[in-house]
């Protein structure tokens, strides 16, 4: 990477620019911070889907949002919001060729701009860095523009989010408190690839409530799902979350977390709460998008075999190391 003189350093203010999902979001609070500890009087505004901009909008170093549409209005609603702006710097943290991260950088007005390589050159950018020749967890991929400006610093790796007041308290009415505390599991995920399966859910939620009170957390389209696994358990119950911040609010009330490789897992990451999380047979995509919580048991199927195939016995197992790790 190239190093940035500091010349036009200390900026007033900073655009970011993270058009991921939500779990992309949530591993890129960590630079939010890291900008704020360079420059703290600087004011700080995130570029954002719709989707995923409730994230920044509560996160403490944050101090605007301009968020977007997903789809083909994407680009346009974008120029049109950041018409009027102008910053004095804009960092863009992707680190692989993307045309809109290109087109992005050409139309947005700021004095300096940081970003890939593989989307433009000093034509485009002020200061560039290469794409990875090694996988790297996406936080440290996140905090590279900021290691390019600040090479002598270190920056904090953990996940940040700000979670509503009224989110907490929705997540104390929904919660069991139980005599040993809450233990969050999520039977939900967005790919087939990352399905468990109802009936090991079943199983782990029955042997789990054996001890412990537990929050099922699901999507919408799951939830009969949840209804059903936890009506026949006087310690299981399904809980509510319209947001991701009420996902975020049940898992910092809770003591441990169990999900499949989605957002919940940054999301404990992020309270430091013992995880464990069901992980395809991809070892690239657990190294770019594994769990960062001191106390963490990852499982993963044999390669080319199914997440489904994942014993339910290993499952207790994992929870019961993590948990004992905690006492």
């Amino acid at each position: 990477m190239e190093h940035c003189e500091p010349s036009f350093l200390p900026p007033a203010t900073v655009a970011i620019l993270q058009l991921g999902r939500l779990g992309d979001m949530i591993l890129t609070t960590p630079l939010f911070r890291a900008v704020k500890e360079c420059w703290p009087g600087a004011a700080l505004t995130v570029i954002a889907l719709e989707h995923s901009a409730l994230i920044a909008q509560h996160h403490p170093s944050v101090d605007a949002v301009v968020s977007v549409p997903f789809g083909i209005l994407q680009l346009p609603t974008l120029a049109r919001r950041l018409h009027r702006k102008s910053f004095d710097l804009y960092i863009d943290p992707k680190d692989h060729r993307s045309s809109t991260s290109r087109v992005v950088a050409e139309f947005i007005r700021a004095k300096h701009r940081v970003g890939c390589r593989a989307n433009g050159g000093r034509e485009t950018f002020d200061q560039t860095f290469e794409p990875p020749d090694q996988p790297l967890h996406y936080v440290d991929r996140m905090l590279r523009p900021l290691q390019l400006l600040h090479p002598e610093r270190s920056f904090a790796r953990r996940p940040l989010l700000g979670v509503p007041t009224e989110s907490l308290r929705v997540a104390d009415g929904q919660m069991l408190p139980g005599e040993h505390g809450a233990i969050a599991i999520n039977i939900s995920a967005g790919s087939t690839s990352r399905h468990w399966g109802l009936e090991h859910w079943e199983e782990l939620i029955d042997e789990v409530s054996k001890k412990y009170s537990v929050a099922v957390i699901s999507s919408p389209e799951d939830r009969h799902h949840a209804d059903a696994i936890c009506s026949t358990s006087r310690q299981a119950r399904p809980v509510t979350t319209n947001t991701i911040l009420d996902a975020a609010a049940i898992v910092a009330r809770s003591r441990a977390v169990v999900s499949p490789d989605t957002s919940i897992v940054h999301i404990a990451s992020a309270f430091n709460r013992p995880v464990v999380g069901l992980y395809p047979p991809n070892h690239g995509n657990l190294a770019t998008f594994g769990p960062l919580s001191d106390r963490q048991a990852v499982l993963m199927p044999a390669p080319e075999a199914e997440l489904s195939t994942i014993p339910f016995r290993q499952v207790v197992e994992g929870l019961g190391k993590v948990m004992a790790e905690r006492q």
